[in-house]
């Protein structure tokens, strides 16, 4: 494996770890987020008992989300990935993609609108990471396929 395809392996690799990250926090989170709490100006306690079960269940279907996508990921760079099989960056890059771009104009539409904090930067972030390492993922499978394997 050469060094484009090393990075490209990092930089998806990095994504699974903030993918799973994001899922675990969200499902076992016993509240919601610091951010939630600025966009309806209300503490967590002050909420009650039946917002609080659908703020936790909405969580959840985010962790899923996040957790899904994540795993989907790892299973396509241990795999396919890693017999330079050029249909898996692709196939990372767009699984990852889906799950960031809603989420992206999710948060960046509620931090637009409210004094809250949405990680929409972050989010922002990691979408280019995919298509970065989509770039030099392709670019070391040229390299490889020019120098004969």
């Amino acid at each position: 494996m050469n060094f484009k395809l090393k990075i490209a392996f990092g930089i998806y690799g990095l994504n699974i770890l903030i993918m799973i990250g994001v899922g675990l926090i969200y499902e076992f989170s016993s509240e919601f987020m610091p951010f939630h709490s600025d966009v309806i100006q209300t503490k967590w306690v002050d909420v009650d008992g039946l917002s609080q079960i659908l703020y936790l269940g909405m969580m959840r279907t985010e962790a899923a989300g996040f957790f899904a996508t994540g795993i989907a990921i790892l299973i396509l760079l241990f795999i396919p990935f890693l017999k330079f099989e050029k249909w898996s960056y692709w196939s990372m890059t767009v699984v990852g993609l889906a799950e960031y771009i809603p989420t992206l104009f999710a948060t960046y539409h509620v931090s637009s609108i409210t004094g809250a904090s949405p990680p929409w930067v972050m989010m922002l972030m990691l979408s280019v990471s995919l298509m970065l390492a989509l770039y030099l993922a392709e670019a070391g499978n040229k390299e490889l396929l020019l120098k004969g394997g």
